[in-house]
């Protein structure tokens, strides 16, 4: 059997392509669109990939033909009107059968991947990627990467690649501006709010030599006003602890000297309207506030759905992970930042203040959720 790649314009070309040298006698084993060369290939119509193959005793008895149609008479035994309607026959019947596989993998965007990639899958899905965001990436991947390639070392780059395009780039604080910000973290309780909180402050008044003041409104929870009283001491940063949403006005007006004010809020049940509700009131009382939606990767994708539906009452805000320490797999990451669309920010890595705090990278984080499989 002799087989043949052939790249053309359009499907058209690679058929005539395909039936000039093979002859119609040929088979289709595979056909695909790919992307032009260089950088500019990008933005043009994609080419058509096109491997046949034809049996060779095929070919040589269509080689035969031909020749023996040199010297045989007019006796009607091979009628080349005939024998030219079946060949354009045979290369409309190709055709057809092209296209109509093509148009069947546009419309269910599912692609046929070698099983050299169902090894990633399987460690995205073990890394708690979900299974339709993971089907997507491979489906990325294998478009991108060669169809028939056995370098596992590009096709772990191709991934971490699409991966860290997913996750874009940290909206991180604002630490050079010269306007007041106002920082809010939000979410439910035991995510690490407060000890995130006093990384920030400790971030920004040591780190940045920001003047910053803090204030909280977790009063449910004695210890995390104690907590956050003792980061307070020790960083020299005021605290204000507020008990009413309508309390909170007076205590920004009286750090409207500081470059930064850090608002910690109660971990409320975010299956509970009436907790939410008091959230959403102490927030309409700040003026341009930076909110930071704060979840441990811990949490279960289940919860973590109905946690960003819970706090969907706010237009815009940013992802804060906490626990990555804690956790066996950081797929969340990107789960959420899909689900969400909303800018990622910091991740935290443990309980030390303040070390243990850093902007979300997404080639660092995509590096952990893909790993060195190829190793």
């Amino acid at each position: 059997m002799k087989v043949k790649r052939y790249i053309a314009n359009d499907a058209q070309e690679a058929m005539l392509k395909v039936k000039s040298e093979l002859g119609a006698n040929a088979v289709i084993l595979h056909s695909r669109k790919i992307k032009r060369p260089g950088f500019l290939g990008l933005f043009k119509k994609p080419l058509i990939e096109m491997v046949a193959a034809v049996e060779e005793n095929e070919r040589k008895k269509k080689y035969n033909i031909k020749n023996e149609k040199k010297y045989i008479n007019n006796q009607g035994e091979f009628n080349k009107i005939d024998e030219l309607k079946q060949q354009v026959g045979n290369i409309e019947n190709l055709l057809n059968n092209f296209i109509h596989k093509i148009d069947n993998v546009e419309q269910t965007d599912e692609v046929k991947r070698p099983i050299l990639f169902d090894k990633y899958y399987n460690h995205l899905i073990e890394n708690n990627i979900e299974k339709s965001i993971a089907e997507k990436i491979m489906n990325i991947a294998v478009k991108q990467v060669s169809f028939s390639s056995e370098n596992e070392e590009v096709i772990n780059k191709a991934i971490k690649i699409i991966i860290r395009e997913y996750l874009g780039t940290p909206n991180m604080i604002n630490e050079d501006s010269k306007d007041q910000k106002k920082i809010i973290l939000v979410g439910p309780t035991g995510v690490g709010k407060t000890t995130t909180l006093a990384k920030l402050a400790a971030r920004f008044a040591i780190g940045k030599n920001k003047s910053v003041g803090l204030i909280t409104a977790d009063t449910y929870r004695i210890a995390a006003v104690e907590q956050l009283r003792t980061y307070s001491e020790i960083l020299d940063i005021p605290i204000k602890v507020i008990y009413e949403p309508e309390e909170i006005q007076e205590a920004i007006e009286e750090f409207k000297d500081k470059d930064i004010i850090l608002i910690d809020t109660a971990g409320r049940n975010h299956r509970s309207a009436e907790q939410l509700e008091e959230v959403k009131k102490l927030i309409s009382y700040i003026e341009n506030p930076d909110i930071f939606l704060v979840i441990s990767v811990t949490t279960g994708y289940k919860d973590i759905k109905s946690i960003i539906k819970a706090y969907d009452f706010i237009e815009d805000y940013h992802l804060l992970f906490t626990k990555l320490d804690e956790a066996t797999g950081v797929g969340n990451i990107l789960n959420a930042k899909i689900l969400t669309n909303k800018k990622l920010s910091y991740i935290t890595t443990g309980q030390s203040v303040p070390d243990d705090i850093e902007y979300a990278n997404s080639e660092k984080i995509a590096n952990i959720i893909v790993g060195e499989l190829y190793e």
